[in-house]
C-alpha cells in the first residue's frame, strides 16, 4: 500500500521530471556504489602497504635482539632504525617481547594498562603464519595514545618448530586515519556536488529532447476543424519523435477524410431526401390549384416517394450500422451457397420485372466437400443482393445476369457479370463512394448510389474483397472473395 502511493505519487509528476529522477536515480546509485567499491580497495591497498611497512620494521627490531646458544635470553637495549621512512612515527611504536606462556620478557614504550593479546596470535603462528596483524580500536588505556586505533603486530623470534617467544609491537594508525578520512570527507563533498550536476544536466537534456514533443503538442493545439489540413512537423531524426508525429499526421488524415465523407454525406443525403419531398411538395400543389383533382393517382404518387425515403433512410440505417465496425457483427459459421440462394430469392421480383434471367453456377475447386465461412448473415446476404440488383438494373431487359460461385481451399469467391454498358473508366475508382452512380445511367436507372458503398464496407468489416471491373466486351463484373474457416 505504501509503494503504491509512492507510485502514485511518483506518477503525478511530468515526464520531463520523472526522467531527470530516474537519471539521477540510476547515475547516483551506480556513481556511489562504484565509488564505495574504489574506497574500499582504497582502504585495503593503505592497509597492506601499512602491514607491510610495519613488517619490515619489527624484522628490523627483530634483528637486534639476541638469544644464546643454549637457550639462554640476553635482551640488550632495542636499537632503532631512524633512517626509514614509515607510515607511524618511531617514537610512538610500543615494542615488547612475550613468551608463549604470557610473561612480557621486555618492553619499550609506555603500555600503560594496554595488554596486548597474544594467545590466537600463538595459535595462529603455530600453524605456519609468518605473522599476525590485528586493529585494536577506541584505545583508552594507553598514557597519550595518538591515535584511536592501533595496529599490532605479533612475529615469531625463535626458530624452533613451535616458537615460544614472540615479538609484539603496536603502532599508531594516525597517517591512514588521516588518509582515509581525507578521501571520505572529499567523497561525502564530491558525490553530492556531482549529483546536483547530474541533475541539472538530467534535467537541460530532458528539456532538450521533450522540445520536439511540446512543439509536436502546441501545433496540435493550433489545429481547429476548419485547419485539419495541417500536420504538425516530423523531425529529420529517425526516432521516436518521428514516429510519434508520423502517427499523429496519420490520424490527422484519417480525421480529415471523415470529416470530408461526412460532409460529403450529408450533402448527398440532403440532396437524395430532398428530391422525392420536392416531388410530393409540387405534386400536392398542383393537386391543390386543379379543379378536378385524381386523389388515387396523386396517392399513388405519394406512396411511391414515401417508399424512395424509406429506402434512403433504411439504406443509410444499414449504412451507419457498418460504420459502427465489428463490434456490431453477430458472427457465425455460414454456409455460402445458401447466402447465395437466399440472395437471389429477394432479386427474383426485380429480375422478372426486367425479364432477366440468373444464371447460376457452382464450382468447386477441391473436389471435396466445401468449407464455411464465418461472418454476419444479414450484411453478407445484402451484400450479395446489392451487387446482383446493381448487375440487374443497369442490364437491359431480357438479358442473363450471371451468378458464379468458387469454392477454393482457402477463399470462396463469387462473381457477377451482367451486359449492360458497362462502368466508365473514370467512375472505376469511384464506385464504391457513397452516393456515387454512372453519369450516363443516372436518369435511367432507379437507384442513391448507397448499395455498392455498403457492400464495400461489409466486406472490410469481414476482411474480405470486394472490386469490379469491365468486361472485354460489354457488361461489368463484380467479384467478391472471403476466406474459408
Amino acid at each position: 500500500m505504501f509503494l503504491k502511493k509512492i507510485y502514485n505519487f511518483f506518477q503525478s509528476f511530468s515526464i520531463r521530471l520523472r526522467l531527470s529522477l530516474i537519471f539521477v536515480l540510476i547515475f547516483g546509485a551506480t556513481t556511489v556504489f562504484f565509488n564505495m567499491f574504489l574506497f574500499q580497495m582504497m582502504i585495503d591497498t593503505l592497509q597492506q602497504d601499512f602491514d607491510d611497512a610495519l613488517f619490515n620494521y619489527c624484522v628490523d627490531v627483530s634483528d637486534g635482539i639476541e638469544i644464546g646458544i643454549k637457550g639462554d635470553l640476553s635482551f640488550p637495549p632495542l636499537r632503532l632504525d631512524h633512517g626509514k621512512i614509515l607510515p607511524f612515527p618511531l617514537g610512538t611504536a610500543l615494542i615488547q617481547v612475550r613468551h608463549s606462556s604470557g610473561a612480557v620478557l621486555a618492553r619499550v614504550g609506555n603500555f600503560g594498562e594496554f595488554n596486548p593479546p597474544y594467545k590466537k596470535d600463538f595459535e595462529r603462528i603455530w600453524k605456519g603464519e609468518e605473522a599476525t596483524y590485528r586493529t585494536i580500536e577506541h584505545i583508552r588505556n594507553i598514557p597519550s595514545a595518538e591515535a584511536d586505533s592501533y595496529r599490532l603486530i605479533s612475529f615469531p623470534l625463535d626458530n624452533a618448530a613451535k616458537p615460544q617467544l614472540m615479538l609484539q609491537i603496536a603502532v599508531p594508525m594516525t597517517l591512514m586515519e588521516t588518509q582515509i578520512q581525507k578521501r571520505l570527507t572529499l567523497l561525502q563533498l564530491g558525490i553530492p556536488f556531482v549529483l546536483f550536476v547530474a541533475t541539472l544536466g538530467g534535467m537541460f537534456l530532458s528539456a532538450r529532447a521533450l522540445n520536439p514533443v511540446n512543439n509536436i503538442i502546441n501545433i496540435a493545439k493550433e489545429i481547429k476543424v476548419t485547419e485539419l489540413s495541417k500536420r504538425v512537423p516530423v523531425p529529420n531524426a529517425n526516432d521516436e519523435i518521428k514516429q510519434l508525429s508520423l502517427t499523429l499526421n496519420e490520424m490527422l488524415d484519417r480525421i480529415q477524410q471523415a470529416f470530408q465523407s461526412q460532409e460529403r454525406f450529408v450533402a448527398d443525403a440532403s440532396h437524395q431526401l430532398l428530391t422525392p419531398l420536392t416531388i410530393m411538395r409540387g405534386e400536392m400543389e398542383l393537386l391543390q390549384k386543379t379543379e378536378k383533382r385524381d386523389v388515387d393517382q396523386f396517392i399513388k404518387s405519394a406512396l411511391q416517394e414515401v417508399d424512395n425515403l424509406s429506402s434512403i433512410v433504411q439504406e443509410m440505417l444499414l449504412l451507419a450500422r457498418v460504420d459502427a465496425g465489428i463490434g456490431a457483427l453477430n458472427l457465425e459459421d455460414l454456409d455460402f451457397d445458401e447466402l447465395v440462394f437466399e440472395a437471389l430469392t429477394r432479386c427474383e421480383k426485380l429480375a422478372k420485372s426486367k425479364d432477366i434471367k440468373l444464371k447460376v453456377t457452382i464450382n468447386n475447386e477441391t473436389g471435396e466437400e466445401h468449407k464455411h465461412i464465418r461472418g454476419d448473415n444479414d450484411l453478407l446476404t445484402n451484400l450479395i443482393v446489392n451487387i446482383v440488383e446493381n448487375a440487374i438494373k443497369y442490364s437491359p431487359n431480357q438479358e442473363v445476369v450471371s451468378v458464379t460461385v468458387n469454392h477454393g481451399r482457402e477463399t470462396t469467391e463469387l462473381l457477377v457479370e451482367d451486359n449492360g454498358p458497362g462502368i466508365p473508366e473514370e467512375q472505376l475508382p469511384f464506385i464504391f463512394e457513397r452516393f456515387s452512380r454512372g453519369s450516363n445511367m443516372e436518369t435511367r436507372v432507379k437507384g442513391f448510389g448507397l448499395g455498392l458503398a455498403i457492400a464495400q464496407k461489409i466486406a472490410i468489416l469481414h476482411n474480405a474483397k470486394l472490386s469490379a471491373q469491365n468486361h472485354s466486351g460489354t457488361g461489368a463484373k463484380f467479384g467478391f472473395e472471403i476466406k474459408n474457416i
